[in-house]
């Protein structure tokens, strides 16, 4: 990957205004931006802070951070920048001294500069290293699992991560045809298993959706990050989170609702008994989707879903 920036493909941050409205941004506080990325949707809560609001990022992307230093020079002295999963945001707020924070937002997935620059592998429209790292310092890369799991294991994790009906189709495909180590040889040989369907998306997309999450960990840090992102947060304070797939959408939507209720016994045991309390109120009982005027803008923000919650508890 390029030492260099190159400012021109710097992703443009989604729901800008509904992310705003949804965390109450004020002057002043403690907020954190789970996935600082190139600094657009921190640059925002910076603005809408100011004077005095302070910003923890986190980010595994080390390039991500180079950029958002860069994009946020204007701020210094009012956020600090963490390499590494948000899913541990315990420990640096910790050391930070913040206290309890007024804010946590969670934008998912992958920017449009880490599809456009080479040197991560997440593209199928050019021939490079299937790496799909975002952090370089761990081994594991998507050529490892293309090219070292075991037929169930790619299956499973094609049809979970990447909801692709074809999974054992392509799982026995990749086995037969090893090794593979770039990522239009693994796109032109999902493209022989699977049919083009109507929206014209490529059909390698879920699948390299699920490498890129298997890889990352993506699911695991999203559990984990929803948990401790509860236990940060003031009473009152919210937390907002952007994901743009069924499978991610889905864990934030019953996180929520789960932490929304008192009870969380089965309905057949006619008394409570698990004594549990209620730490969430949902802020938008449906889904908040970007605007027409923001899909006109912005054609990269179409999956983009949108879900809010308040700490009562």
């Amino acid at each position: 990957m390029s030492a260099s920036i190159d400012l021109s493909v710097i992703h443009v941050p989604v729901m800008v205004d509904e992310i705003v409205e949804g965390l109450q941004l004020k002057a002043g506080g403690i907020w954190v931006d789970c996935t600082v990325g190139d600094g657009g949707h921190s640059r925002t809560i910076l603005e809408k802070t100011s004077p005095g609001g302070y910003l923890i990022g986190f980010d595994k992307d080390n390039q991500a951070l180079r950029v958002a230093k860069q994009e946020l020079k204007d701020f210094e002295g009012r956020i600090e920048l963490v390499q590494g999963s948000y899913a541990g945001m315990l420990q640096p707020l910790n050391q930070a001294r913040t206290g309890l924070v007024d804010g946590i937002l969670f934008d998912l997935g992958i920017s449009s500069r880490q599809v456009d620059e080479s040197g991560y592998g997440l593209s199928f429209n050019r021939s490079e290293t299937l790496d799909m790292r975002f952090d370089k310092s761990q081994d594991l890369m998507a050529m490892d699992v293309i090219n070292e799991y075991g037929f169930e294991d790619l299956s499973r994790i094609f049809k979970e991560y990447g909801e692709e009906r074809y999974s054992k189709r392509i799982a026995r495909k990749i086995i037969d045809s090893r090794p593979i180590s770039t990522t239009d040889e693994l796109a032109d040989l999902v493209n022989t298993c699977v049919r083009k369907d109507a929206s014209g998306r490529h059909p390698a997309t879920r699948v390299f959706q699920a490498l890129r999450i298997e890889v990352n960990q993506e699911l695991e840090d999203l559990y984990a990050g929803l948990e401790s992102a509860l236990t940060a947060l003031k009473v009152q304070g919210r937390m907002a989170v952007i994901s743009y797939h069924s499978l991610e959408d889905r864990i934030v939507k019953n996180f929520m609702r789960d932490k929304s209720k008192a009870c969380q016994c089965a309905k057949a045991i006619p008394v409570c008994v698990c004594e549990a309390l209620q730490r969430l109120r949902l802020v938008n009982r449906k889904v908040i989707k970007p605007s027409v005027n923001e899909l006109d803008r912005n054609r990269r923000s179409r999956s983009a879903r949108l879900r809010v919650a308040e700490k009562i508890g």
